[in-house]
């Protein structure tokens, strides 16, 4: 049996959302988390193509994110930028070239930091394909390099062809979505992809190490506690015991992970959270207030002020909306 298609038929779809937890939820098959870290009203857009487990996708958000993510079981996700969207983007902890092609494995998680009006393509495909097309187009295996969480830098002109080539497909799906077949949706994403990666780097140019590693690893264990309900506001000063080092070391591996400061950072995590529960079907029993107060925020006016500074909404306002 052709391991692309699965006896499965091509589908296209877009979804727009006006909010970033919705937008966590589109690309099928992923599980994501998604928590909007910059102020004003969230939008984003989902245009995706599927032929059984081949993924060809573009995401687009207006607002900064910062993004929890693991593509499914047995899979290979590559991500492009689209050029000019990669300042301030951050990779599983690290800045990257804004001509890098960004590697990750289905069944572990990475995490992504994007910036306002970011847009990305992403190919995601089962390994054994992509390994068998490699063999195919080159006579020989896949490196290895391509089988980790990486970036691979590419040179500008053929990011940019590339994302043109993804794009032209998604639009030829969209428009006249029975003028694609499997050889052709092959051709426009796999083999493109297979070919700019063959002229690239030899090396990634990403690997958690040393210093990195350990900034990643403090700013998750931060963002776990900060999606836990408390009382008692995080501060920085305990964050520091927790974890065993200085205020400015601290610091230093947050804006390094994050591009912000801890406390904002957490502060946006949790009012993330507060938002989702009022956008939930199951909360209305409880107050705004009492909300408020579960998750760290003792004064409600100072809360009501974060909140809205944030969505561009107030809480009640949210509320109101219909439930999801």
């Amino acid at each position: 049996m052709d391991p692309l298609a699965h006896g499965l038929s091509l589908q296209f779809v877009t979804r727009l959302a006006d909010d970033a937890a919705d937008q966590a939820a589109f690309i099928s098959g992923w599980q994501q988390d998604y928590a909007q870290i910059s102020c004003g009203r969230f939008s984003g857009r989902l245009d995706e193509l599927c032929l059984g487990r081949l993924q060809v996708f573009r995401e687009y958000s207006a607002r900064e994110t910062y993004q929890q993510c693991q593509p499914w079981q047995g899979a290979i996700w590559f991500g492009i930028p689209a050029p000019g969207s990669g300042e301030r983007l951050r990779f599983h902890g690290r800045s990257v070239p804004p001509s890098a092609v960004l590697v990750a494995m289905g069944g572990t998680d990475f995490t992504l930091r994007t910036p306002d009006d970011f847009t990305i393509y992403g190919i995601v495909l089962e390994q054994q394909v992509l390994a068998q097309r490699h063999l195919e187009l080159f006579g020989r295996d896949l490196p290895p390099h391509w089988l980790q969480t990486a970036a691979v830098c590419l040179a500008p002109d053929r990011q940019q062809a590339l994302c043109g080539q993804i794009a032209e497909l998604l639009a030829l799906a969209r428009h006249t979505p029975d003028s694609i077949g499997r050889q052709l949706l092959l051709d426009c994403s796999v083999d493109a992809l297979l070919l700019a990666l063959s002229q690239s780097a030899a090396e990634p140019l990403l690997r958690r190490e040393g210093s990195s590693q350990r900034h990643w690893q403090w700013v998750e264990q931060a963002r776990q506690r900060a999606l836990q309900p408390a009382q008692n506001w995080l501060s920085v000063e305990g964050l520091c015991r927790e974890l065993h080092v200085t205020r400015r070391t601290l610091q230093n591996g947050f804006q390094e992970v994050t591009a912000m400061s801890p406390l904002p950072f957490l502060r946006a995590l949790r009012l993330n959270q507060v938002r989702r529960l009022l956008r939930s079907p199951v909360s209305g029993q409880e107050s705004i207030q009492q909300l408020a107060e579960d998750w760290g925020f003792a004064s409600p006016s100072h809360f009501t002020y974060d909140y809205r500074r944030l969505f561009g909404e107030t809480p009640s306002q949210t509320r109101q909306q219909p439930r999801h």
